[in-house]
């Protein structure tokens, strides 16, 4: 064989589609492998939640079909966890096979790279990662509410209610206090800490006419009523907001309800007391120490989105861990809290990148698991899959404390939230593209 032959051999063409009996091949090799590793994982996890909550459920002499029902609303939740540790430790283990059968080196001698090699494999990754973005936008919050209400029905013997006592608005202007904080928009017996607004002002008193107006200007301003009523209007009306506006108020409200329609917080049977501002306390949302007048009671109090933008919905998703939120949620209330605090829009965005990139941990699982299944293709299945527990191992790691340091301000949100996991993706990509050896 002479020179030139030999030169060309050396340079057998990359060869791409169609492949069909080698991709059918691996995807079926890979596909058994991952599918054992997943129902490994999935009768863990169930045991797992049946050694922790099955004896409350026999306690409570619950029957067999609600406790099945909860085992099978809790697990969505696992599957997501699931799904990415799976997709590395089958990648791994298949490549590994290949490599240890010598099969990885026959199809790069025929001019399939290891980047076409993976192909299928690759394709089930991409596929696996938009059904755990389903899985962690739209399917587990449900689930986890649905087993969290069947839990309290069942095991507690109570209607699921959200307990929650007192809320402070993200912008620290606003203080709920609540009996019991009930599904849906209508809620009894809240108590709002707040500050006299505009439209407050407008409603309560300069809105009103006549004797009603008299009235209530005497109410709020006590012995100043009668210098403040000889003022010409349009002084007297300057002077009302002067003193009003800003000025913390507590309300109380025997039924407190939210119109979506028209997204304006309805309260009725309302009395209110506004404080001194010589007595401000050094929390934005608490009383003051000095009342101005005595309680005031009215029938109705409207709030529009400009001076409570808060609903129902986020004052539940608010108390709510932050990592159980789907991302559009967390991205809808910081939309609508322009004056958000730092340190909670730190946490929230940075839970928000995370959300975003976490999913894709089951395409990272394919780009790092083939390289390094095949980087040493003697050592066979065992030291694959050690390499991909510590693979697992690091990133979850790294990924939790970048996650700390993101929430706490250290870091930039979305640096906090993404570097792991497109860190991880990008090394992958670049051992499959440039590594020949």
């Amino acid at each position: 064989m002479d020179k030139k032959e030999y030169k060309d051999l050396t340079m057998t063409p990359r060869r791409w589609f169609p492949l069909y009996h080698l991709d059918y091949y691996i995807l079926r090799e890979f596909l058994i492998k991952y599918s054992v590793l997943l129902l490994v994982f999935v009768i863990l996890f169930i045991l797992s939640d049946v050694y922790r909550d099955v004896g409350d459920f026999l306690e409570a002499k619950v029957g067999l079909r609600e406790t099945v029902a909860y085992l099978a609303y809790k697990l969505p939740g696992n599957i997501r966890f699931i799904l990415p540790i799976s997709m590395l430790l089958g990648c791994m283990w298949t490549m590994a096979t290949f490599g240890k059968n010598m099969e990885v080196t026959a199809m790069r001698a025929s001019g399939v790279s290891l980047f076409r090699c993976s192909g299928s494999i690759l394709a089930v990754g991409l596929l696996v990662t938009f059904v755990n973005i389903y899985f962690n936008e739209a399917l587990v919050p449900y689930t986890e509410r649905q087993a969290e209400e069947l839990f309290e029905r069942a095991v507690k013997k109570r209607n699921y209610v959200q307990n929650i006592l007192a809320f402070r608005s993200s912008d620290q202007k606003r203080q709920w206090l609540f009996e019991v904080f009930a599904n849906g928009d209508a809620q009894k017996n809240v108590a709002l800490k707040s500050f006299w607004t505009a439209g407050m002002i407008d409603q309560l008193v300069l809105s009103q006419r006549g004797d009603d107006y008299q009235k209530m200007v005497r109410d709020i301003f006590g012995r100043n009523a009668v210098k403040l009523l000889a003022l010409p209007d349009a002084a007297e009306r300057e002077y009302v907001k002067k003193e009003l506006l800003d000025r913390k108020v507590d309300l109380t409200a025997a039924q407190a309800r939210y119109d979506r329609d028209r997204k304006l917080w309805i309260f009725e049977d309302v009395t209110f007391v506004s404080y001194d501002k010589n007595d401000d306390t050094s929390f934005a949302a608490s009383s003051g120490i000095s009342t101005f007048h005595d309680k005031i009671a009215v029938k109705t109090l409207t709030f529009d989105e400009n001076e409570i933008p808060e609903t129902p919905s986020d004052i539940i998703n608010i108390i709510k861990e932050k990592d159980d939120l789907p991302t559009w949620v967390i991205f809808d209330l910081v939309r609508r809290t322009p004056n958000m605090a730092d340190r909670v829009y730190s946490i929230y965005m940075t839970v928000f990148y995370y959300r975003l990139a976490f999913p894709w941990a089951c395409f990272l699982a394919v780009f790092l698991g083939i390289p390094l299944a095949t980087k040493n293709e003697r050592t066979g299945s065992l030291m694959a899959i050690i390499t991909a527990v510590v693979i697992i191992v690091v990133y979850i790691v790294l990924a939790q404390v970048f996650l700390v340091l993101g929430k706490s301000g250290v870091l930039n949100p979305a640096f906090a939230g993404l570097a792991p996991t497109v860190g991880f993706i990008i090394c992958g990509a670049y051992k499959i593209l440039f590594d020949r050896n």
